[in-house]
């Protein structure tokens, strides 16, 4: 592989390295108040617009129960006026060192220069919704769960971490990511260092590695790419923490988690640096990387199913000295 990086290749691999440092020293999100905007869009179908309400009533209850002020937008009241003063109002609330997020659910738009935000009335463009969030305190993530949503990304500042469901505004068809993203939100496997916290970018490998799986389950071609950029880390959406993941992961699981991260981040990284490679090159790297990913996965879930199987044990065992 040619090991020659071009100059604007060299800046963005300096500000993705920026970007993970910012991830791993940001102050924890329990030090700070989180402010937490979620909008569903309109779904135009009444499939869709039963979904989409339904995913931002979960995003908001999971918000909630973190401590979160949650403003929840859905029906004929997500206009695009709605959403700016919702903005403004966390924005005149929040201290500076709050945190605030902005999830946005529903179908998106691109006309080949604009992404447009579906809601009733006139729709906020991408521009709108940078602006409107431009002014809020500097930990901000604004994560765009519609289609079309990756023509938004250049308008965002450095500063702000956004999730798109899509990699540019060209894959203009409805998205399966907010129905995997609702499930990371709720899934305790999604909280990946167990620690009882899912973090944006947690929710976002689950999500991604869903919609993956999503469309080779189906033999399709996938017409949806997300994306991550910015330090989506020090964000947490959900408290996953029960009752059975409070054990004590054995030393063997641990080294296989770690490694199920560590190849996680490298087939992200692969991904951002995709124009850098030539095309045989990079699905010859990405596939090595899935490949060795997959088998991970696979002695994990061998893993869990001993540990299950020992727990069940246990607990037999137990009722077995209890009729003693």
């Amino acid at each position: 592989m040619d090991a020659r990086v071009t100059s604007p290749a060299l800046v963005n691999a300096l500000r993705w390295l920026l970007c993970a440092w910012l991830a791993l020293v940001a102050t924890p999100l329990a030090a700070d108040a989180q402010r937490v905007l979620v909008v569903a869009g309109l779904g135009g179908e009444p499939a869709y617009e039963e979904a989409f309400q339904t995913y931002a009533a979960a995003a908001a209850d999971t918000a909630a129960a973190t401590g979160a002020t949650v403003t929840l937008l859905t029906g004929e009241a997500a206009t695009g006026a709605a959403i700016q003063q919702a903005l403004a109002d966390i924005g005149a609330a929040a201290a500076t060192g709050d945190a605030v997020v902005a999830h946005f659910i529903g179908h998106g738009s691109y006309d080949g220069e604009h992404y447009r935000f579906n809601v009733p009335g006139p729709d906020p463009t991408g521009e709108d919704l940078a602006e409107w969030l431009a002014p809020l305190p500097q930990r901000r993530l604004a994560i765009l769960a519609t289609s079309a949503s990756g023509g938004a990304l250049p308008l965002f500042a450095d500063s702000v971490a956004v999730i798109s469901a899509t990699r540019d505004g060209r894959e203009v068809n409805a998205v399966a990511f907010p129905r995997f993203w609702n499930a990371a939100l709720k899934d305790t496997a999604a909280d990946t260092d167990k620690d009882g916290r899912l973090s944006a970018a947690e929710a976002f490998r689950y999500a991604e590695s869903a919609v993956a799986a999503h469309y080779e389950g189906e033999g399709r071609i996938a017409t949806e790419h997300p994306l991550l950029t910015g330090a989506a880390a020090q964000f947490v959406l959900a408290n996953v923490a029960s009752v059975e993941e409070e054990q004590e992961v054995d030393e063997a699981t641990a080294h296989l988690l770690e490694r199920s991260e560590t190849l996680t981040r490298r087939v992200n990284d692969l991904k951002t640096k995709r124009s850098d490679y030539e095309p045989h090159e990079y699905f010859a790297a990405l596939q090595e990387l899935l490949l060795e990913l997959a088998l991970v996965e696979r002695q994990l879930d061998a893993e869990r199913a001993k540990d299950a199987e020992k727990d069940a044990e246990e607990r037999r065992g137990g009722r077995r000295g209890e009729k003693h």
